[in-house]
């Protein structure tokens, strides 16, 4: 157990923006590049800051918990924040950050496939980092995890691409209309951390459409892009049906999905019947049965019971549908995976929204730049969930999310990096996490 006065002696003379860089240089050199390179739709002639300083001002804005861009603008108003961005970036000609308003601008105008690229950029960074290899499932396959959530609320059309739903009374009259912007995440699972590989926005292609998107057929545009990225993959989603089934099989993806109560009731029905008769069991709490028949495949059903968090003395039980052979070898380590990605996503979420990022907060009334927004706190929470989980000094003192985003944007504003600072960052370091 640290005491309080170890700790101060930890952090003593830390400057912890410092330390946030090197883990951004460690994992990803040419970061700050990609972001200077993105296509610029403005017109040159009136542009005044390049795009990396515009970009990486989102970024810092969503590390150090600020809520909105007027917080930013506000918070960065430091003359060591300025020399701090500037002199990171290589900036030397200009005295002052750039207006939240002309970064809302800036965003409005930007392609998304250009932050796509550059998350996709960093995801094979770290792919490459043989650090983790040991998350592999089966030695061989990363584990993703497929799901979607809701971002932003209107009581008004916000723009042709809303969705909507009517709320209703008993007699059938329409109450109210609410409108909303929604996403559908493909994420990484390594550990403990989640990384956000790719977001499909559930939208409408106009407001006449005779059918609204949904989280389905965001599914099957993501997973085409997926498949032309990403080459292996284990999937973790709501999605059990014929099409997805068609889909995994046709990219030949390996997938353990949630088999929620309701979906394919042959399957169930013949899992709980063989269950009777010739499930394979690890323990009482773990069964499954292989070779179950389905159209014209086999699928294995894994059922999955445990100590009810909330309730101790309640069970509940996990129930996954699977292409993978469970055997007596993997059968725990599916069940928990399956289990642990679906709470881990979860809580992502959770944090995304109410911790630490406040992804439902719209930066901008421009829904082009409320997708750049969005896509800049995907990286960022990339950064952020390498930072807390690589850097040493937050590893030896255990601090919380708000804490650790506190102190970042106090260094930030009360810290000058120095010449021999900007000169370490391209030294090599050492990144261990704790599997």
């Amino acid at each position: 157990m640290v005491t309080r006065k170890e700790k101060r002696e930890q952090e003593k003379d830390k400057n912890y923006f410092f330390e946030f860089l090197k883990i951004q240089k460690h994992f990803f050199k040419d970061f700050t590049g990609k972001l200077k390179r993105v296509e610029d739709r403005r017109h040159q002639s009136y542009v005044t800051y390049d795009c990396d300083i515009l970009l990486f001002m989102v970024i810092l804005k969503n590390a150090c918990s600020l809520e909105s861009m007027r917080d930013m603008t506000d918070s960065f108003n430091k003359e060591e924040c300025i020399k701090n961005l500037y002199d990171f970036l290589g900036i030397e000609t200009l005295e002052e950050l750039p207006h939240y308003d002309t970064i809302n601008n800036f965003l409005s105008n930007l392609n998304p496939d250009e932050l796509h690229h550059v998350r996709t950029y960093m995801v094979k960074e770290l792919l490459k980092k043989r650090c983790f290899d040991s998350y592999r499932m089966n030695g061989k396959y990363w584990g993703i995890i497929i799901d979607g959530t809701g971002l932003f609320t209107f009581q008004e059309k916000h723009c042709e691409h809303c969705l909507k739903r009517v709320y209703k009374d008993k007699e059938g009259n329409v109450e109210k209309t609410v409108y909303m912007h929604h996403v559908l995440e493909a994420k990484l699972v390594v550990g403990d951390m989640v990384f956000s590989i790719d977001s499909e926005f559930i939208e409408n292609e106009s407001e006449d459409v005779p059918k609204q998107d949904c989280e389905l057929n965001a599914f099957y545009r993501l997973s085409e892009r997926l498949k032309a990225t990403y080459k292996r993959l284990i999937g973790d989603s709501l999605y059990a049906c014929e099409n997805v089934f068609t889909r995994c099989d046709e990219y030949k993806w390996k997938y353990l999905l949630h088999f929620k109560e309701g979906r394919i009731k042959t399957v169930m029905n013949e899992f709980q019947e063989l269950m009777k008769i010739q499930a394979t069991s690890l323990s009482p709490d773990v069964l499954w049965v292989n070779g179950i028949a389905y159209n014209h495949r086999q699928v294995n059903v894994l059922e999955n019971t445990v100590e009810n968090e909330k309730e101790s003395k309640e069970k509940k039980q996990f129930t996954f549908i699977t292409n993978i052979k469970v055997m007596k070898k993997n059968a725990q380590h599916l069940a928990n995976a399956g289990r642990s990605r679906w709470k881990v996503e979860n809580e992502g979420f959770n944090t995304q929204k109410n911790i630490r990022y406040y992804i439902e907060h719209a930066n901008s009334r421009d829904y082009n730049a409320m997708k750049n927004h969005y896509l800049l706190t995907q990286i960022t929470d990339i950064l952020m969930q390498l930072y807390e989980n690589g850097s040493k000094v937050l590893k030896d003192i255990k601090k919380k999310i708000k804490t650790i985003s506190s102190n970042l944007l106090e260094a930030i504003r009360s810290r000058f990096l120095t010449d021999e600072d900007i000169k370490k960052l391209d030294k090599p370091i050492q990144v261990r996490f704790i599997h």
